[in-house]
C-alpha cells in the first residue's frame, strides 16, 4: 500500500499543479485494483498531508468528493503543526493573496481568541504566515502565507509600506527617473562656426555693455552639457524619446531599489504624477521628455521663449521694423545664435 500511495502521489504530480482530481480520474490511473483500495490510498495521503480533501457543488445533494495535490515541501510544513496550527493555517491558505482578517479566522475556526493569538504567533515563529495592514482596512491585521504577495488591493502596491503612502521610496525613484529622462531629452549643440569677423563685433558689443551702465542685458543662461555647449531639443521626427517600458527597464537594471516589484502599470501612476507635476512631459503616443523650469530671480534659467533674447528683452517696447531696435540690428540676436 505505501508503494501504491506513493505511486499514485507521482502520477497525479505529473498535472498541473492545482489540478481538481475526481475518482474517476484516480480510477483512470490504474494503480488502485478496485474503488475500495483506491479510497484507503487517498486516506493515506490526506493523513500525511500530501492529498487536499475538498468538495466539489454548491448544494448539500449534489456534493462530490475530490482532492488537490499538496507539495512534500507543505505537506512537511503540516505535519510540523498541532491540530489547531492547522486549521488556522489551512483556512489562511484557502484566501491566497488576499489574506484574512483575525475576525474572520475566528468565525471560521469558532475557536477562543487565546488559541488562534497562540495558533498565529507560532505559525510567524515557523515562517508559514505574515501579517500585513490592509490599505482598505488600516485597522484590520491581515494574515497570509509568508511567501505571497499581498493583492494590490490590498497592500496598495509597490508605492505603499506597511499600509502607508511611501512618500520618500516615491520621491527617490521619481528624482532618478527625471535624472536619466534629461539625459535622454537633450542633446549638446554642436560648436558653431564662428568667422573671425563675429567674434570681434560680439567682443566690441560686450565692452561697449560694460561701459554703458544703463544697459541691462537679458539674463538668460541655457543649460549646458559635459562639453559646455547648451543643450538643444532632439530634431523634429525623433521617435527615442524614453518609454515607460524603457524606464522601467532602466529601474530594475540599476539597483535603485530591492525587493520591490514594479510594474509597468504601477510605473505608469508615477509617469502620470511626474508630468502633473511639471517634471516630465509627454511626447508623442508613448514618449517622455524633461522639462526645464521657469526661471526665478535667484537662478536666471530660463525655458522655452524665455532662453530667447526676445523673452527677456530689456527693451522690447521699443523693438519694431525701422525703429530704434530691431530684429535686424539686435545685438542680442546676434549673442544668442553665436552660442
Amino acid at each position: 500500500m505505501a508503494s501504491k500511495k506513493d505511486l499514485l502521489y507521482d502520477k497525479c504530480a505529473e498535472r498541473e499543479p492545482g489540478t481538481i482530481f475526481f475518482q474517476e480520474d484516480l480510477v483512470l490511473l490504474n494503480i488502485a485494483k478496485d474503488v475500495e483500495e483506491l479510497v484507503m490510498l487517498c486516506q493515506l495521503l490526506v493523513d500525511s498531508h500530501l492529498f487536499e480533501l475538498l468538495e466539489s457543488g454548491q448544494n448539500t445533494w449534489d456534493r462530490t468528493l475530490c482532492w488537490r495535490l499538496r507539495t512534500r515541501e507543505d505537506a512537511n510544513k503540516l505535519r510540523s503543526m498541532d491540530p489547531n496550527e492547522r486549521v488556522v493555517y489551512s483556512h489562511i491558505s484557502s484566501t491566497s493573496d488576499q489574506g484574512m482578517w483575525t475576525r474572520t479566522i475566528k468565525a471560521k475556526t469558532n475557536f477562543h481568541q487565546t488559541v488562534i493569538n497562540k495558533a498565529l504567533k507560532s505559525l510567524e515563529g515557523k515562517r508559514l504566515v505574515k501579517s500585513i495592514t490592509s490599505v482598505k482596512n488600516p485597522g484590520r491585521k491581515i494574515y497570509m502565507l509568508a511567501h505571497l504577495t499581498p493583492a494590490e488591493d490590498v497592500s496598495g502596491g509597490p508605492w505603499h509600506t506597511d499600509g502607508e503612502l511611501d512618500v520618500e521610496l516615491i520621491d527617490t525613484i521619481g528624482s532618478v527617473i527625471v535624472q536619466w529622462v534629461e539625459g535622454e531629452s537633450w542633446v549638446e549643440q554642436p560648436r558653431p562656426v564662428v568667422s573671425k569677423e563675429a567674434i570681434a563685433r560680439k567682443k566690441e558689443a560686450a565692452a561697449a555693455r560694460r561701459h554703458d551702465p544703463a544697459a541691462d542685458p537679458p539674463k538668460y543662461k541655457p543649460p549646458t552639457g559635459r562639453a559646455g555647449r547648451p543643450l538643444v531639443p532632439h530634431p523634429p521626427g525623433y521617435r527615442n524619446y524614453p518609454t515607460a517600458s524603457s524606464i522601467l527597464d532602466f529601474i530594475r537594471n540599476s539597483g535603485v531599489i530591492e525587493g520591490v516589484v514594479i510594474r509597468e502599470t504601477d510605473l505608469r501612476m508615477l509617469l502620470d504624477n511626474l508630468v502633473f507635476d511639471g517634471r516630465l512631459e509627454r511626447i508623442g503616443a508613448m514618449g517622455y521628455r524633461s522639462t526645464r523650469q521657469a526661471p526665478d530671480d535667484e537662478e536666471p534659467w530660463g525655458n522655452g521663449l524665455t532662453q530667447a533674447p526676445c523673452g527677456r528683452c530689456p527693451v522690447f517696447n521699443l523693438c519694431e521694423e525701422g525703429g530704434p531696435v530691431s530684429a535686424s540690428n539686435c545685438v542680442y540676436f546676434e549673442e544668442w545664435l553665436a552660442l
